[in-house]
Formats: structure tokens, sequence, C-alpha cells
């Protein structure tokens, strides 16, 4: 792993020395969609008293905190979660391995599902809520005003997790729990596809990867529309959103087929236009780009709800995208990234702040 720095702590202590180097594998992966994943794989030596003993054994409690923060220079993504699974895998030749696996802390926010009442208060001010509760610090874009409570009063039949990112999807943003100098936090928000990318990569022949597969849905795209009459008055409501205002390139991919907002997407007196504009901005993602690339190699850690400049895939292909999933492989040897990119548009708007206009090998 040249240049790449690893913390492993579990149930708050370091792994270090030797029982670091029985570490054989680390995948430890960020989305934007799911919940963070770690697996951890080591050695699983046997003992003159007939047992098992692995570095890893503190994870054999159920969820037992871990930590795995991955470092380049100032970049760093660190993953807080706790143990979920575990396999053994015995082998009379001395290559038996113990791997667990781990989920973030939503798992914590996810283990209980309840009922509760939320009269008059606005999605953005639930999300806070039930962050709070937890102990987390929370970034959370508002939602337009509450449902009138004598007319509407949402309901909650599900755990805290789920009805977060239930609340989410509703109006296009995300949700998840980022961990950042020490300090976890609830996101509740839009990703802006248009920020300031954190790197570049260089995907022609003979770039920073030699496999890239681009797959795009052409007629994914909607157009969001709604009409209707609130509870207690005459007027209607209207709403119609291609979600093509925030075009990562020259040719928008939104507004392909037009769906009508369902009375389920948006409840009581909220305005329906933010919720139509979010659905369809996010339907509009319809461009998937997989690849792997080697750290050290391309320089860069790449990290997921964040957007990316692409270049030499030729003038449709190249541009910005947004990372949807980062997974980190790392071995004592090596350092990879499986990442995959998301755009809703094709094609160069011509202020991409690199040098190859067309798009054409670097």
């Amino acid at each position: 792993m040249p240049d790449t720095q690893l913390l492993i702590e579990l149930d708050g202590e370091p792994l270090a020395g030797e029982d670091l180097d029985q570490v054989l594998d680390v995948q430890v992966e960020e989305s934007l969609d799911e919940a963070d994943a770690l697996t951890l794989v080591a050695r699983l030596e046997p003992g003159t008293d007939g047992e098992w003993r692995c570095p890893l054994d503190p994870l054999l409690t159920p969820r037992t905190p871990v930590v795995v923060e991955v470092s380049r220079g100032e970049a760093a993504y660190r993953f807080e979660g706790l143990s979920t699974e575990i396999a053994w895998q015995l082998d009379a030749r001395r290559s038996s391995r113990l791997t667990v696996k781990a989920v973030d802390r939503t798992l914590e926010l996810d283990l209980e599902e309840k009922v509760v009442a939320w009269p008059g208060t606005a999605e953005s001010a639930i999300a806070e809520a039930i962050f709070s509760a937890y102990g987390l610090e929370s970034e959370v874009e508002d939602t337009p005003s509450a449902p009138d409570p004598d007319v509407h009063v949402l309901i909650q039949r599900s755990s805290d997790w789920s009805f977060v990112r239930e609340l989410a999807g509703r109006w296009g943003y995300a949700a998840y729990l980022e961990a950042e100098a020490g300090v976890l936090t609830g996101h509740f928000h839009a990703v802006d596809p248009l920020a300031d990318p954190q790197g570049q990569l260089a995907l022609g022949f003979g770039g920073d990867a030699l496999d890239v597969q681009v797959e795009a849905d052409l007629v994914a795209g909607q157009r969001v529309r709604a009409a209707r009459i609130p509870v207690l008055s005459d007027g209607v409501q209207s709403a119609d959103s291609a979600g093509d205002d925030e075009a990562q390139g020259l040719s928008s991919l939104g507004g392909q087929a037009t769906v009508l907002l369902s009375p389920e997407d948006v409840w009581g007196e909220v305005e329906p236009l933010a919720a139509a504009t979010g659905l369809a901005r996010r339907s509009a993602f319809a461009v998937r780009l997989t690849v792997e690339v080697d750290t050290a190699g391309v320089g860069l850690l790449v990290r997921a709800r964040r957007t990316l400049l692409v270049q030499g895939l030729g003038a449709s292909l190249s541009g910005l995208y947004l990372v949807e999933r980062v997974r980190h492989e790392l071995r004592s040897d090596r350092h990879r990234q499986r990442l995959t990119l998301a755009r809703n548009a094709l094609g160069l708007t011509g202020d991409e702040p690199f040098g190859d206009a067309t798009g054409g090998i670097p």
C-alpha cells in the first residue's frame, strides 16, 4: 500500500505490530445510497490448547465497534461501524482465516421498528431530531413547511433509519452518516452535482485505468408533474420539473418521460414543486461508469458523495461525474479503488478545468 496509511481499531483499541500484520485483506466501501460497509480478513492460528486465535477476536461479540481509517496525504476516509457477520475458514495446511463484516452506525438507527406521530413537523426537522437522539451532529437541508397538524399527522411506522431514508427519497435527498475528525454527522440533503471536483482521472488508453465500463439509459430521466387541490382549499397546486437544471454536460438526460407526482410522494399542505424537482433531478443520473484504479498510480484517494472530473473518454463521456460508490481494497502490497460514477448528461460544457477539450487521449 505505497503512501497509503491504514488505521484499524477494534472496540476502541488500535491494531498494531504483529497483530496488524496478520490482517490479510481490508475492503471498505462508502456509498451515496447504501450504508457504508467493511470486510476484514485475518489469519486464524491454532493454539496449543486447541483454541483458534485471531487478532479480530474482539469482534466476535455482536455489534462491537470497529474503526478503519484510510488516508493518503490530506485526504482520508474513516469508517465507524459495528460487527454484524463472521465466518471461519479452517484449513489443516495453516491457511485458516477469519472474515468479519461490519456495517456503519446506521445499524444503531435501524434496530427497532416503532410507531411515532410527528404532528406539524417539517421532514427536515424530523431528520434532525432523530440524529440528535443518537448523539450525532447533523447537516440537514430544510424541506418545505410542515403539514397542517389539524389536517395531516405524519406517522412513522418503521425504524428511525428507514424513516429518515424514506423522507429523504421523497425530496431527492441523500441520507447517510459520515465520520470526520472523530465527529459522526448525519446528513440529510441534496448532493450538488456541480460542486468543485475533488480531483481528476485520465481514463484514455494508457491512462489511469485499463478497463472502463460505461452504461447509459437514455430514457430514464423523468419530467415530474403534479396538480391537486389541497384539503381545506379550492385552489389548485401545480408543479412541473424536468430535472435538467443541474446538467453536468451539454446534453441533459432529464425529462425524457413524464410521470405524475403521487399523493404518497408529498404529504398534506406541503408545496409539491420542491418534491417534483428533487425527484426529477435524481432520475436524470442515467449514466454509470465503473472503473478500478491503483491508488499509487493515480495519486488520489477518491471519496463518495462528491464530484470527480473524468477525461480521455471522448467528447460524449468526458466531464464531471458524481461519485456514487468507492470500494477500497487494501493488502500489504497494494491499494486499489473500485469506483462507480454517475452522470446526468452527455457531452462537455466547454468550461471543464482540464486542457483536453475534445476528450481525446491525455
